[in-house]
């Protein structure tokens, strides 16, 4: 096993997004906890606080936590202000994100980024499932999630148990891969689609999961529907042969069944289910020329990496 060197861990700079908003209660100790587990790494936290009223800023500010404040709303508004400024302007290596209400313990930091150190990951993911508190998460908020997992894995191809875990580390120069465009919840998705297509190493990591300190802000069906429509888009975006294909796959079986139902009738009737497998195989040969051009475009850029490294 690689092992790292104090050397390496002062020269990698890690700095920790965390998104808050009237997080008083619990903001403190996860500061705290935060302090004590990165103790032996150069570090920094990153508060992008969304106009807090319950003086959630001034206590990150007064226990050493760089913060700034969001200009639109929503948790993926927050990350993206976030990663953007702990790239540019406080030069992170490594970008960690995680919650202030208490749900993630800082003491599982040092697992996530180990694997980035040693350079066996790119991407390291918490998945919650694997340490979760009783009571932590509803049953409905459960079942959505694996679903959600599942999804992701057949539309997408991630092979992520855990998909919407909010914490999370990954080396910063994944930016410059990735088009985030999400300001909800759905941007965990996203990243890890983003990150997917860019042939970036990802890996899961056990981690505890617990009760949330404070109200929840999510809204379990809205946020579902709106991660649900996210990743639709990815799969159009990023594997447009299934996307189409399945779609035109759909339309011509639907269209032999109207075709087979319709034989003792009138032309009239035979036309329509005609029509659907004519359809389907279109959408179906647009897919694959989609995924060609992506293919091909993925490998210029490639050769021209490597070029550009000569």
């Amino acid at each position: 096993m690689k092992k790292i060197t104090k050397a390496k861990r002062s020269a990698t700079k890690i700095v920790v997004v965390i998104p808050t908003l009237n997080e008083s209660k619990a903001v403190g100790k996860v500061l705290s906890g935060i302090k004590e587990a990165m103790t032996n790494y150069n570090h920094r936290v990153l508060i992008v606080d969304g106009r807090s009223s319950d003086g959630t800023d001034q206590i990150a500010k007064d226990m050493g936590a760089d913060v700034i404040y969001q200009r639109g709303k929503g948790y993926g508004d927050a990350l993206k202000t976030g990663f953007l400024y702990a790239r540019k302007q406080l030069n992170a290596n490594i970008i960690v994100m995680m919650d202030a209400d208490m749900t993630y313990d800082p003491k599982h930091i040092p697992e996530l980024v180990e694997p980035i150190l040693k350079d066996e990951s790119d991407m390291v993911v918490g998945n919650r499932f694997a340490g979760m508190e009783k009571g932590a998460m509803p049953l409905v908020n459960r079942f959505g999630n694996r679903m959600l997992s599942l999804v992701a894995k057949l539309a997408l191809g991630l092979s992520v148990f855990d998909t919407q875990s909010g914490m999370r580390a990954f080396k910063s120069e994944l930016l410059e891969r990735m088009n985030l465009v999400a300001v909800g919840m759905p941007l965990a998705m996203e990243i890890l689609a983003e990150a997917h297509s860019a042939d970036a190493r990802i890996r899961e990591v056990p981690i505890s999961y617990s009760t949330r300190v404070g109200e929840t802000k999510l809204n379990p069906l809205k946020d579902g529907g709106r991660i649900l429509g996210v990743t639709l888009r990815l799969m159009l975006d990023i594997r447009p042969l299934l996307f189409f294909g399945g779609i035109g796959t759909s339309l011509g079986v639907l269209g032999l069944i109207f075709h087979y139902l319709a034989l003792p009738i009138e032309l009239a009737h035979i036309l329509f289910p005609l029509l659907l497998i004519i359809g389907g195989i279109l959408l179906f040969w647009f897919g694959f020329g989609i995924f060609l051009i992506r293919k091909l475009r993925k490998r210029n850029g490639k050769h021209d990496n490597k070029s550009t490294a000569h």
